[in-house]
């Protein structure tokens, strides 16, 4: 009598991840999966009670390995040093894992249900905004941050770009906001 393969939810989690990377999310089923994994389908929803289960728990990893990357690109960074080094970050997970940003992005929806590791970076870049000397509100500089983030994500997608070079053009516009905030740091310090 043979047993069934063992797996873990970790496991099936890379391998959908890596899955996704490789052929994108619409080719993502249980039934493909399980067969990726050599286990039958119905072992995957011992874990997983539905696919829609299965891609929120791959946003929510998606948005940890994400954290993760924030966090040591600003780690023994002052202000705003630290804000940079988190966006080039952020632009490079993007790059890397594109259906997984997609995926996670799919799952902030306003009004849904966001996976716990939204929160935690949401926390970790207001952090980073509060530490700066400035008169704005820090969840609206984090959200401008957010913006120009995803935008130029997206345009990089799209291949929108123009043909220019993305990381060329991502490095222009941190220049841009980069200067604006500190032209606004050392007015607001001036002021006091």
């Amino acid at each position: 009598m043979s047993y069934p393969k063992k797996i873990s939810r970790e496991t099936i989690l890379e391998t959908a991840m890596a899955f996704i990377e490789d052929h994108g999310v619409a080719e993502l089923s249980m039934r493909t999966l399980a067969g990726n994994l050599g286990v039958t389908p119905n072992a995957l929803y011992r874990y997983f009670a539905s696919k829609a289960d299965l891609e929120y728990a791959m946003a929510d990893e998606g948005g940890q390995l994400m954290l993760a990357d924030l966090e040591e690109a600003a780690a023994g960074l002052a202000p705003p040093d630290d804000i940079r080094a988190v966006a080039r970050a952020y632009i490079r997970f993007a790059r890397r894992y594109p259906q997984l940003y997609a995926m996670k992005m799919q799952h902030c929806a306003v009004n849904e249900d966001k996976p716990g590791s939204h929160d935690a970076i949401w926390d970790f870049v207001m952090q980073l905004a509060g530490k700066l000397p400035t008169s704005w509100d820090p969840k609206d500089l984090a959200m401008s941050l957010w913006a120009f983030l995803h935008g130029m994500v997206e345009l990089d997608r799209a291949n929108l770009l123009e043909g220019r070079s993305p990381e060329a053009t991502i490095e222009v516009g941190l220049d841009v906001m980069m200067a604006g905030l500190l032209a606004h740091i050392n007015a607001h310090t001036a002021k006091k």
